[in-house]
Order: C-alpha cells, then structure tokens, then sequence
C-alpha cells in the first residue's frame, strides 16, 4: 500500500490526475476499514476529484472519511476533512458556503497549530485565502497563499505548493499588482513549477491576460493556447472549464464574437458538471460579451441568471451582472434603475482591489449618466476609472478610455 500510495501522491505533482485518482482509489480499498489513513487518503482523494471536475465523486469519497473520522474520534483527521469539505461546498455553490468556510478555517487553525500539522495548516490558509480572493481582495488573499506556500514547503506537499503558487499568480492579475511586475513574478513562478504541467497552464493563463492589457495579443493568444492543449492532455476539465481568460484576451482584443464562443463553451462544461461559484462568473463574464454585441435582452438573461447563482459574497460576480444590467436599463431609457444598479456595482467593486473590475464598473456608470444628460457626472467616473487603469498598467483600457473621455468632454 505504501508504494501505491506514494506513486499516487507522485501522479499528483506530476499532474497526471487519472494515475493518480486511479491509485489512490486502490489504496483506499486495500486498506483495513479501521485504518486511520484511509482518512486522509480520501481526503486528498477527494481533492483530485475536485480537480477533474468529478464533484459529486469527490463528495461521496467526503461523505465515507466523515464516517470514519467521527468513529476513530480523531481531532486532527476530522479537521483535515472538514477543510476539503468546504472547498467542495464553495464549488457547489452551497447556499452560505462561503461563511460556513469562513468559520471552519478559524475553527481548525488552531487545532493544526496545537498538533505541529504543516500540512493542515497549508490547507486550512488555502481555504481562508481562497475566501478573501472570492471577496476580491487580491493583496490580502496573496498574504494567505504565502503563508499556505509555507506550510506546504515544510510539510513537503510539493502538489499543494505549486497549485498555491498559480493562485498566487491569479491574484496578480486580478488584484492592484501592475502589468510590468505581474509578469515578471508569475514568469518567474513559472520557473519554480517547471515539475508540474497543471500548475504551468495554470500561470500561463494569468500571463496571457497581463500580455493582453499592454496589447501584445499575439503573445497572448499563444500563451492560452498552450495552457489550454496542456489541460486538455491533463484530462483537467474544472481548470479548462472555469477560466475566463481567453474571453478576457479576445474583448481587450476587440473580438466579442471570439470572447463568446469561448465563454459560452466554458459556461456549458461548467453547467454539465453541477458547478455553480465559477458558472456564476462565467454567466456574468458571457452577459459582458453578449452586451458588447448589441443583444441586450440575451445578456439581460445572463446576468439575471448570474445573480441567481453568485453567492453573495462573490463580490466580483455580483458587480459585473449589475453592470449588464445597468447598461441594459439604460439603453432602454429606464434611468432610475440603470442608475441604481450601476451604483451599485460601484460601491461594491470600491471594496474591492480588483483594480480592472473597479474601473469597469465606473465606465459603465459614465454610460449610464450620459443617457442621463449628466455629462459633468460622466466625465468624473470615466476619470476615475482611467487612474485606475493606468495604476493597473491596462494600456488597452486606458486608451480606449481616453478616447471616451475626449468625446464626452466636447459634448
């Protein structure tokens, strides 16, 4: 069992996820029933599920380490457990998932403290960061990640190090870090993941967005297509699934029909799947798409379906489907709800450092007040969200920003 095991955990950091799912499966039924590391082994079991998509495979393989864990009455064990059941509930999108995560991370920290456990603790920090990268707050969610990085070096859980590391570089992108240095720091994680082609994809996807807002759409358009080849052969259909990237790189390119055909492929595999915290985004990032080509009443659609899905504390997901809708009330001239709406995401993204989606937001709200005839007001969000394009280094959005500014300012 034990070389079985150890070949699985290899077929992780390798990420060959179909070896490693199919060895550790094994090992979990050669093991005695009573066996106390049948837990932990379908903990991590249930972990590679969650990685290929197979969520309700990952929540019966939860389901039996929760039954053995209460039976061996292990504090340490149940507590490993409890952290991957919240990732699992997140990824559902249970209805309040997200501060039920919130009160596990703080209730088995010290539980993992107390016992020298590196690698809970690795967990246990992925957990509350993922919770402060779902409220957007890219900085703060970085701070976690390092610590998780950490625990995960000195556990020596080389898997769980470098997938840490491509969160990180999620963070890059989406949080205040500017193009220049973003690239720099996830070309140089690129390096340190060399061993593991999931986690390579994974940066390269972050790479091609911040490519992409200081307009090298070549080098851009390439980097996605590797890291999608790569998760593809991986069989990692959650990863290819969940990203919004390539949408990403095909609006700033000026292609919305391109942006739609990959949102809307992503969107469906998310939706075959069961998921609902990515397919919330995904929903909203189609509605943005949709609504750049002039099909109001489709994207009105999306980002209404959007908000049904989006747990409330997903705060990116919650300012992008009122911004749709924001847009959609105005071009029908219903200028108090435009505008309430599109206040809204305002307020909501300026908790936030995703510094892209504030700016977002507050070009949105321009369009918004120049259907109102209040031009003054316009000028005043568009200004703002151009600092915070040039404070993010999006070159892209800047310009085009500028343009509008131009114009609304000879009105």
């Amino acid at each position: 069992c034990e070389r079985l095991e150890a070949a699985g955990r290899r077929a992780l950091v390798r990420s060959d996820l179909p070896a490693a799912i199919s060895l550790l499966e094994r090992v979990s039924r050669l093991l005695p029933t009573d066996d106390t590391r049948r837990i932990v082994l379908l903990a991590d079991l249930s972990g590679a599920l969650i990685e290929s998509g197979r969520l309700d495979e990952a929540g019966r393989a939860l389901d039996e380490a929760e039954r053995l864990a209460a039976a061996a009455d292990d504090q340490r064990l149940a507590a490993h457990v409890l952290v991957q059941r919240q990732f699992l509930r997140i990824f559902h999108g249970e209805e309040g998932g997200l501060e039920e995560a919130a009160r596990a991370a703080a209730a088995v920290i010290p539980v993992f403290e107390r016992l020298g456990d590196d690698l809970g603790l690795c967990r246990a920090r992925r957990l509350e960061a993922w919770l402060s990268f779902t409220a957007a707050r890219g900085e703060a969610a970085i701070a976690a990640w390092e610590q998780a990085a950490d625990h995960a070096r000195r556990a020596g859980d080389w898997h769980e190090y470098y997938e840490i590391l491509t969160w990180i570089a999620s963070s890059l992108w989406f949080g205040p870090t500017p193009a220049a240095e973003g690239i720099r720091r996830c070309e140089a994680m690129r390096v340190q993941v060399g061993e593991s082609p999931e986690s390579e994809a994974a940066i390269l996807r972050q790479l091609a967005c911040l490519n992409a807002i200081v307009g090298r759409f070549a080098i851009a358009r390439e980097l996605i297509a590797t890291s999608n080849a790569t998760y593809a052969d991986l069989g990692l259909t959650l990863y290819v699934a969940s990203s919004e990237h390539e949408a990403v790189v095909e609006l700033l390119a000026g292609n919305p029909a391109a942006a739609e055909r990959s949102a809307r492929a992503a969107y469906r595999a998310l939706e075959e799947m069961g998921e609902r915290a990515f397919r919330s985004t995904m929903a909203a990032s189609l509605a943005v798409v949709i609504l750049e080509q002039g099909r109001d009443e489709e994207a009105e659609d999306f980002a209404k379906l959007s908000a049904q899905l989006a747990a409330s504390g997903d705060l990116v997901t919650q300012v992008r489907w009122r911004r749709v809708r924001a847009r959609v009330h105005a071009r029908r001239a219903e200028l108090r709800a435009a505008e309430a709406l599109a206040r809204e995401a305002v307020t909501i993204a300026e908790a936030t450092d995703f510094v892209n989606d504030r700016a977002d937001a507050l070009v949105d709200l321009s369009h918004v007040l120049e259907a109102a005839r209040r031009g003054d007001e316009a000028v005043a969000a568009v200004s703002g969200a151009l600092h915070l394009y040039e404070l993010k280094g999006n070159v892209v959005a800047a310009a085009a920003t500028q343009l509008r500014l131009g114009k609304l300012v000879k009105m």
